[in-house]
């Protein structure tokens, strides 16, 4: 039966260290949450710039929300388009250098709505092997040949794009990795770009209002199209395609994902709008971010520990995937947070623990985690 069979996969799961269960977050105060009625200083979060918490964030969506319908009602090829998100999305297009935007419920989405949208039997696909789940899920959909290359690996990609002599290649990446935290090489990518002539597809969604002039992300050089998210560094809900002209169109007629879901309310696209206006005004935080993630990286390797990343996002290589889970439980007893990230996330016997830096914490924050891990690892 159904019900015998999951109960032995979750049993499965457990005894290789590989189960998993959300811890439940009572609130935010700050660089904590609070679990279980105990405050731990949050490494798990990636509200990089605070603003989820921020109050006069906070005032001005819920004005949004007070002001515009906050819902989309239908479809947008029924009666869900609107000319106000239309024009929002357009001001979105301009801010980060491309010709149109589209918005979407969430990065999975979007990362799904523009392969099934635009890619075809007709495309070669070549794609990083650790893109995000998202993309790989789209992946096979789009009846297109798949080319996998190494991890950041863009001398491989050279041979495979040379070998492969592909009228239609399209290459699949990400700005900046959401595990293993590295930094695409923009100036190889968009050489490589130019010399085979592919169409480039960037996940921006890690670096899109940290990294950047005022945010606006790495890869405006190399991408045709980027995929960045509301949910991260943006302090909102939802996703957003930028794009080259006329693409939109593409979207109305050939993805799925955007035909039959609900368009996004114009609540939304307001509090979209409001956004653009602060994050100029953000870049305090945006240094502070990039001082104390480098402070971050520097004391884990004094430490001791194999790292990896180059911005807000850092992955410290433990390896058995048990004793990464025991560790970050651990670690709570000290009033840290942390996630273990494990198989099928990352490679098996290659679990990692990954922490995002953001504008809430503070050096303090920064010499507890060392602390902890430190005291814990070796006894774990």
């Amino acid at each position: 039966m159904v019900t015998e069979r999951l109960k032995r996969s979750i049993a499965l799961r457990k005894s290789a260290g590989l189960h998993r269960s959300p811890v439940t977050i009572e609130k935010h105060v700050g660089s904590s949450a609070v679990v279980n009625g105990k405050s731990l200083i949050n490494f798990a979060s990636n509200d990089y710039l605070g603003l989820a918490q921020d109050t006069d964030w906070k005032n001005t969506i819920a004005k949004c929300f007070q002001a515009y319908p906050p819902s989309g009602t239908s479809s947008r090829l029924v009666t869900g388009h609107s000319q106000f998100t239309e024009d929002v999305e357009q001001e979105f297009a301009a801010y980060f250098g491309y010709d149109e935007a589209i918005f979407f419920p969430s990065g999975y989405q979007a990362n799904l709505a523009v392969l099934w949208g635009l890619c075809s039997p007709a495309e070669m696909l070549f794609y990083d092997k650790r893109i995000h789940a998202s993309m790989v899920q789209g992946l096979a959909q789009t009846g297109g040949t798949l080319k996998g290359f190494a991890h950041s690996n863009l001398e491989q990609l050279d041979r495979k794009l040379t070998a492969a002599q592909a009228e239609n290649p399209v290459v699949l990446t990400e700005s900046l990795f959401s595990m293993d935290g590295d930094l695409l090489d923009t100036a190889t990518f968009g050489a490589l770009r130019s010399k085979h002539a592919f169409f480039s597809i960037l996940d921006e969604a890690h670096a899109v209002g940290v990294l950047g002039t005022n945010g606006t992300g790495v890869g405006g050089d190399c991408a045709d199209i980027a995929v960045g998210t509301f949910g991260k560094a943006l302090g909102m809900f939802g996703a957003f395609a930028l794009l080259p002209k006329g693409f939109k169109e593409f979207f109305n007629n050939f993805s799925s994902p955007a035909i039959y879901s609900t368009a996004m309310p114009e609540a939304h696209a307001a509090a979209a709008s409001s956004l653009l206006q602060k994050l100029p005004q953000l870049e305090d935080k945006r240094e502070h971010i990039a001082h104390l993630s480098a402070y971050m990286r520097s004391e884990l390797q004094d430490a001791g520990f194999t790292i990896f990343g180059d911005a807000h996002i850092i992955s410290i290589l433990v390896g058995d995937e048990v004793k990464a889970t025991n560790i970050v439980h651990k670690m709570q007893e000290d009033g840290v947070l942390a996630f273990a990230s494990r198989y099928p996330t990352v490679p098996m016997n290659k679990a990692v623990i990954r922490i995002s830096m953001t504008a809430l914490h503070s050096t303090e924050d920064v010499h507890t985690f060392v602390n902890s891990i430190r005291g814990w690892y070796d006894r774990t």
